[in-house]
């Protein structure tokens, strides 16, 4: 062990390594450099088979996850933002999240366009995302999928209710026209309201949601 790596130091690294799966993350946590976790690993079999147990703990727990979002102590780690990253045969592993990758502040702000346009491009849009993106992640983390498909009705009663109010306010000057209609056309107003109204009569998928 480094002298400049306490015992202290070396206990903290494999808690957050058993947490996190990460070497860098819990090397960072625990204030030890990546190249003494190297060195450790190369000339002590014992050290490089707790790091392989560790790893193996923190895949067993978050392989079972429903949400790309980690937990609280692990959202994030000097400013950056921390996600659930792996699965589908990869390693499972808290790690910091990739430019133009999901995240959970990113997937707040796509649940709150939904709710309130019912429109998953629109949605996409304030996220700063792509549409295939948004429905390979729903795929991959069911919470995800399940917020999703809770934000589609309230979409939908906030585009019926925005089409109302639109078409008083085209005859009375003292309405202001509904900001949700400023983010789309009338045409997409009414498509998404059409699809609703097959969804509730048992045709189809609710507006937004892919057909599997």
């Amino acid at each position: 062990m480094s002298h400049k790596t306490t015992p202290a130091r070396r206990a903290a690294f494999f808690a957050a390594l058993r947490e996190t799966g990460n070497q860098t993350i819990a090397a960072e946590r625990a204030r030890v450099s990546r190249s003494w976790v190297q060195l450790q690993r190369s000339i002590d079999p014992r050290f490089k088979a707790e790091v392989a147990a560790a790893v193996a703990e923190a895949k067993a727990r978050l392989s079972g996850a429903a949400s790309g979002k980690p937990p609280a102590k692990w959202a994030a780690q000097e400013g950056e933002e921390l996600v659930l990253r792996g699965g589908r045969g990869k390693r499972v592993q808290i790690a910091r999240a990739r430019l133009r990758q999901w995240t959970p502040r990113l997937e707040d702000r796509f649940i709150r366009a939904l709710s309130a346009t019912c429109n998953v491009k629109l949605a996409c849009r304030a996220a700063g995302l792509s549409a295939p993106s948004a429905y390979k992640h729903r795929e991959r983390w069911p919470a995800f999928a399940a917020r999703w498909d809770a934000a589609i009705p309230a979409g939908w009663t906030n585009v019926d209710s925005a089409l109302v109010t639109g078409a008083i306010a085209l005859f009375d000057p003292r309405v202001d026209p509904p900001e949700a209609l400023g983010r789309m056309s009338v045409d997409e107003a009414i498509r998404i309201v059409g699809l609703h109204q097959r969804r509730a009569r048992g045709i189809g998928k609710w507006p937004g949601v892919r057909r599997g």
